[in-house]
Formats: C-alpha cells, sequence, structure tokens
C-alpha cells in the first residue's frame, strides 16, 4: 500500500517537475516575457524580455548582442538581470547559429530584436539601444545601419581593430602568460594566422569597424575593463575617440577583465557582473550625461597589422612544399621496400636513415602539434604542455629532431655524391631534406 500511495504521489507531481525553470528573479522584483523574433531566411529566433515588475510608465529598452561563439540568451541572463533591475526593459535572445560569423546577417538580427522590443508594451519605442559584448562591438554599428530607429549603443570591451588583428594580440598575451618566448610565439600568433586567413578559414577577418563607427549619429556608451587581454583597450578607446563623431563617453572598470564579470578562485568567469558596471550603465541609459571620457588603461604590449601572405607563404604553397617534403623522405624507405620484395639489393646509408625517419617525424609532428595547440586554445588561456627554460618540452625534441635531420641531410649530400647508383632515391631524399631548411627557418623550427 505504501509503495502503491508513493507512486501516485511521484505522478501527480511529475508534471510540475518538468516544467522549464523560471528564473529565480521572475518571481520577486522581475517579469520575464517569451518573444518571437522574425530574421531574415525565415528564421526565427527565441527571446525573452525582463523587466521590472513594479515599473511605472514606459520604460527604456536595452537589447542583449553576444559576443563570439553561438551563444543562447543565457549566456547573457547574468546582464539581463542586472540591467532590468536598473529600470530597464532588456531582450536577450538566442544568437543565430553560425558555423563562421557573418556580421551583416548578425546586425540584421539584433536589429530585428531592437524592432520587437520597440513593439513590446510598457517599453518606450523612442528609447530603445543595443548593448554587446567584444564582437558584438563588429556587430552593432551595422545594425544601426539597417534600423535608424536604434536610439543608442553600449559597448562592452567592443574592439576598434580588425579582428584578425585583435585575435594575433589575443593569442600574443594567451602565449605570453603561458611562458612561451621564442621563435614559437611567431609561429603561433604571426604564421598560422595568416595562413588560416589566406586559406578563408578566418571569416571576417578584415572588417574595419571604423566606417560604421565614423557614420554613428547616436549616443555611444563604451566600457573596458583595464584587465582585459582579449582586446586592446587602450588601441580600441583611441579608434573611438577618433572616429566616432556621436556623442562618446568612454568608461574603464579598474582590475576588470574582457567580460566585466567577477571571476573566481580558478579563473573562470562567473554570474556577478564587475562592481559598479550595472549602476554605470543604468545611470547613463536613464540620463545620458554629457559625454565623458575616462583615460584609457595601460596595455603592456601593442597589437601589429599583419601583412598578406607573399605567395610562396599562400596557403597553396605550404601544401605543396608540405607534399613534396614528405614525398622525398617516404620515397627513401619506400622504394628500398620494393626492391626488396623484387629480391634486388637496395643500398642503405646511415645518415639517409636517419634522415628518412627525422623528416617524416618533424615535419608531422610540428603541423601536429601547431594544430592542437591552436585548437585548444580558449578565453581562459592556452596549454602549449610541459615547459622548460621558457620553451615547451615537445618543441624543445621538434627541434632537437630538425637539427639532427639537418646533419643527417648534410651528410647524405655526400653520399649522393659518392654514389655510382641509387642516385635517383638519394637525390628524393636530398632534395627534402635541402627544401627542409627554408620551411624549418619559416616556422620556426630553426630559430631559438
Amino acid at each position: 500500500m505504501t509503495k502503491r500511495l508513493l507512486l501516485i504521489l511521484i505522478l501527480a507531481l511529475l508534471p510540475v517537475l518538468l516544467l522549464p525553470a523560471r528564473p529565480a528573479a521572475a518571481a520577486t522584483d522581475l517579469t520575464t516575457t517569451e518573444v518571437s523574433i522574425p530574421v531574415a531566411g525565415g528564421k526565427t529566433l527565441a527571446g525573452t524580455v525582463y523587466a521590472p515588475r513594479d515599473a511605472a510608465g514606459p520604460l527604456p529598452g536595452l537589447v542583449l548582442v553576444h559576443g563570439s561563439g553561438n551563444g543562447t540568451r543565457k549566456s547573457v541572463t547574468p546582464e539581463a538581470l542586472a540591467f532590468a533591475r536598473q529600470g530597464i526593459a532588456v531582450l536577450a535572445y538566442d544568437k543565430r547559429p553560425l558555423d563562421q560569423p557573418e556580421y551583416e546577417l548578425l546586425a540584421g538580427d539584433a536589429a530585428a530584436a531592437a524592432r520587437v522590443l520597440r513593439g513590446t508594451p510598457g517599453v518606450n519605442p523612442a528609447a530603445v539601444g543595443l548593448w554587446g559584448i567584444s564582437e558584438g562591438g563588429w556587430v552593432m554599428p551595422l545594425a544601426v545601419q539597417q534600423s535608424p530607429d536604434i536610439s543608442f549603443l553600449v559597448l562592452a570591451s567592443a574592439p576598434g581593430l580588425s579582428p584578425l588583428r585583435v585575435q594575433n594580440w589575443n593569442m600574443r598575451n594567451k602565449l605570453a602568460a603561458a611562458g612561451v618566448s621564442g621563435a614559437l610565439t611567431g609561429t603561433l600568433s604571426d604564421r598560422f594566422y595568416r595562413l588560416a586567413n589566406d586559406a578563408g578559414l578566418f571569416a571576417e577577418a578584415g572588417h574595419d569597424p571604423r566606417p560604421p563607427l565614423a557614420a554613428l549619429r547616436i549616443p555611444v556608451l563604451a566600457v573596458y575593463g583595464t584587465d582585459d587581454t582579449q582586446v586592446p583597450a587602450a588601441e580600441s578607446i583611441a579608434v573611438l575617440r577618433a572616429t566616432v563623431i556621436a556623442p562618446l563617453t568612454v568608461r574603464t572598470l579598474p582590475g576588470a577583465g574582457h567580460t566585466l564579470r567577477v571571476l573566481d578562485g580558478d579563473g573562470t568567469f562567473t554570474d556577478e557582473l564587475y562592481a559598479g558596471y550595472p549602476e554605470l550603465v543604468g545611470d547613463w541609459i536613464r540620463a545620458r550625461p554629457a559625454p565623458h571620457s575616462d583615460v584609457a588603461p595601460a596595455q603592456q604590449a601593442y597589437s601589429v597589422a599583419l601583412a598578406p601572405s607573399a605567395w610562396w607563404e599562400s596557403w597553396p604553397a605550404q601544401l605543396a612544399t608540405l607534399a613534396v617534403l614528405l614525398i622525398g623522405f617516404l620515397a627513401y624507405p619506400l622504394i628500398a621496400v620494393v626492391r626488396r620484395l623484387r629480391r634486388r639489393p637496395a643500398t642503405v646509408t646511415r645518415p639517409a636513415r636517419v634522415a628518412a625517419v627525422a623528416g617524416p617525424a618533424v615535419v608531422l609532428g610540428a603541423v601536429t602539434y601547431f594544430v592542437l595547440v591552436l585548437d585548444g586554445a580558449n578565453w581562459k588561456g592556452i596549454d602549449p604542455g610541459p615547459m622548460a627554460a621558457g620553451r615547451p618540452v615537445l618543441w624543445i625534441a621538434l627541434q632537437a629532431l630538425a637539427l639532427i635531420l639537418l646533419i643527417a641531410t648534410v651528410m647524405t649530400a655526400s653520399a649522393w655524391r659518392a654514389a655510382t647508383g641509387d642516385r635517383l632515391r638519394l637525390g628524393l631524399l636530398l632534395t627534402s631534406g635541402v627544401l627542409f631548411v627554408p620551411w624549418g627557418l619559416y616556422w620556426g623550427l630553426l630559430l631559438p
């Protein structure tokens, strides 16, 4: 009997347990309203409007524009709650999922969200603006061009430089924080990103934010953390001051990082916004004070513009070089195997054998190491593996292998000159060994 009553109780509570959780704030000081946002391509984005429960009169409105990645409303809920508690109707919406960012498309989504918020009861349609973090700083000025009814912009950690230049600066900071020095720094930050850009793997890499910023005619608030290592704050502020002719207010938060949220002991950002940040945004939106500019934070290093790839640096040239290297190195043992299967003698010299083994190992090892390290990078940093004297141990091993290959190639050249037969096989191996020298210098394997 007891089991039966327990089963009945569980079945009765099951519908309640399966209901989607409402934000805790919705039951106390805030209300939430679910909305649908029609956007380009026949799609509809889901959104939630947060507003003070006891609001009197029409409220100013604020649409939250995501940073990079495929974010949902959940990723900006802390900002939505904090800003709504400042007396603002805040719309957070799910970002359109994209394999690569398309700023014009994302700008259209932000403009569509602003239209929905302007039509929401209790919102002042003449006072609806956009807030955007990081990548949102590239998107929002484009949204204003698509929707002149947007009343103001709040730029949070917004980059004033191109995505490629910002990412290069960001990666250099990650490498420095990981203790990496020497040639590997330029390899992973400069050469690899230039190659990715040349191959079309870096979407919107050359986007210039200055023209859409210069076209703004609405008030702009820009907020930066002084400890931001992902976006060069001082340079971005300089671009804003030189470009934006609309009323511009620049504020900095001492000690705050890129997300403008409080970090925990492990360096992971929490749901708590940095002290004074919500009030700063709320006061500015409600009052629109006279333009003001804080002193720009200091930067330990400045960004650099990456030059376009020369023809020999291009991805087709690099891919062809990689193919020639591997063919030449692997041809030596493969031809030997074929000859032995045919019961024909195959001369093998020790230096050539070393070169044939070291060559593919260092080439494939270096490429694999580059990809794994960069693929594992995230907003918190980069993991190059165990370190020794400012160099990753794996990188030191690859450089030692490159030096062994260089010595073996020189010795193989002597054997090739003295050989009376088998010159083709040795010649292929020697060609790859010689070609490895400029390739290894370019990718830092033969540099300190």
